[in-house]
């Protein structure tokens, strides 16, 4: 059933209408507001020593999905080097792998066409390591290919692709290129199993360096991407009957020696005398050590750029890259390095992101337990345009400010609304949203500074005191009427902080990370 949605006029309650255009998301930076920063403000990459609350807050939003408290006991426990040691390690919960799997896929021979994204938004609502499907998401938005490339007997795919981001991007950058550049959904997405020995396709070639490791100009020349056309060819797309067993068909992709051009290339330089199937390692390889420096400072500018701040200064860019470059183009230390930096702390840091709409969605169902069903889920991501396992390019989703638009906004409440006002969902079935407020805070001040804390909402003093007013308010049929905040009346505690949670999640910082 497709919800009901609201207009424009509905975004806001009687409490008071937020204006989305402001300098919280609108600073020349597009980090968060203030002044241009210098040309190079650098930045002190040394590890913190200690953590103060609203350092906490800002690292949980920013690597996780939103706050939970049972994650911020868990860093406050375990301190800030052997938590992110901890979300580094990737632990498995076997429990919540297979539960995601069996709630969501009917079939893993044959998903369906949604089955794959379900799977994946389980597991990001659900996941106690958040950080695994935040890194993920930057990953698969990074390498951008989409499942509508693929059809019925060859959805499965698109499941080992996911299980690339979510596994395998925390060891050597050498490794991860391989397996993107020999993935199966990616070798359809960008035309590698077209391209053969006679017929070579430019596709991958330009996009390993232009969109995946170089950037747009930076190191490589047209004769370069021909040559690595060549390189990149040998595999093929082949339908099996019974691959799966009796009548349960399936397409595959094989390595084929004879559509692979075997002949000697010229690549940035240096030569490649022909190895096979061993010639897609031997490109990436060749590109660390030809071009390492380019390919350092690309991923750490854009890793900065997802956990920190827009537009990075030179110094601090290079520092990181050296530094990658140094421990042999290890990611998992080089994400430790930037999750434990003075800098990633900093005010310009905190100053915030625009959260895409996977930040926005997962992180909102995740902090209030709001819970609704996939299929309307599924309509609001589709509405705002980032359904995960879909980006709309190779270029992947738009970012930053462009998020922003006067529709998304309003897509983006229409979303709230669902969270907050379809109690009957099953997903929400018993649930009290006044089990977000800790014993000892069930004051109406304490509650929306509870709430405001849980967001990482900065309300200024005039509109907390209208939240605080909004909690001791009701409206009949005509009017607004008092009505003392009683959080022991369970009917009133859980409409009201539904209508406040709906309300703050519409004001400008709630768009920022």
């Amino acid at each position: 059933m497709v919800p009901r949605r609201c207009s424009t006029a509905f975004i806001a309650p009687a409490l008071f209408v937020f204006i989305f255009v402001c300098s919280a998301c609108g600073g020349s930076d597009g980090s968060g507001g203030g002044s241009s920063p210098p040309a190079d403000p650098g930045g002190d990459l040394s590890p913190m020593t200690s953590l103060s609350d609203a350092d906490k807050a800002h690292f949980l939003n920013r690597t996780h999905f939103g706050i939970r408290p049972t994650e911020l006991a868990s860093l406050n426990a375990m301190g800030l080097e052997a938590y992110v040691d901890w979300m580094l390690s990737m632990p498995v919960d076997a429990t919540l792998e297979a539960t995601a799997k069996s709630t969501h896929i009917t079939d893993a021979d044959y998903p369906g066409g949604n089955e794959l994204m379900y799977w994946w938004l389980h597991l990001m609502f659900h996941s106690q390591n958040p950080f695994q499907e935040n890194l993920a998401l930057f990953w698969h938005d990074h390498f951008a290919a989409s499942q509508d490339a693929l059809v019925g007997d060859n959805n499965w795919w698109m499941y080992a692709h996911v299980e690339l981001w979510r596994k395998q991007t925390t060891g050597k950058l050498r490794d991860l290129l391989y397996k993107m550049a020999t993935d199966w959904l990616m070798l359809v997405w960008l035309n590698g199993v077209e391209s053969t020995a006679t017929a070579p396709n430019e596709n991958f070639a330009r996009e390993f360096w232009e969109l995946f490791t170089l950037g747009a100009d930076n190191g490589y020349s047209q004769a370069d991407i021909v040559q690595g056309a060549r390189t990149f060819t040998g595999y093929r797309s082949v339908f099996v009957p019974n691959y799966f067993g009796a009548g349960r068909d399936s397409r595959v992709v094989q390595w084929d020696f004879s559509r692979h051009d075997n002949g000697s290339k010229t690549i940035f330089g240096q030569t490649l005398n022909g190895n096979g199937a061993a010639e897609y390692q031997d490109l990436v390889d060749l590109t660390l050590a030809a071009r390492g420096t380019q390919v350092a400072s690309y991923l750490c500018r854009k890793l900065w750029e997802y956990w920190g701040y827009r537009d990075p200064g030179a110094s601090l860019v290079n520092d990181l890259a050296q530094g990658f470059i140094a421990s042999g183009f290890d990611l998992k230390l080089l994400y430790k390095r930037i999750l434990m930096s003075k800098e990633f702390f900093s005010a310009r840091a905190k100053a915030g992101l625009v959260k895409n709409v996977l930040h926005h969605h997962v992180g909102y169902l995740r902090t209030t337990r709001c819970f609704i069903n996939m299929q309307r889920i599924d309509f609001s991501l589709r509405g705002c345009a980032q359904e995960p396992t879909r980006p709309p390019s190779v270029n992947g989703w738009p970012k930053h400010n462009a998020w922003l638009s006067s529709q998304g906004l309003i897509e983006r409440a229409n979303f709230l609304r669902d969270c907050n006002f379809y109690k009957t969902d099953p997903g929400q079935t018993g649930y009290d949203a006044g089990s977000l407020i800790p014993s000892g805070q069930t004051g109406d001040a304490q509650v929306v500074d509870h709430l405001c804390w849980l967001l990482n909402v900065r309300l200024e003093t005039a509109q907390r005191d209208r939240c605080i007013l909004y909690l001791n308010q009701d409206r009949n049929t005509t009017s607004v009427v008092s009505q003392p905040w009683d959080f022991s009346n369970a009917t009133q505690r859980d409409k009201k902080i539904r209508g406040l949670l709906y309300i703050l999640g519409q004001h400008p910082t709630y768009q920022l990370r």
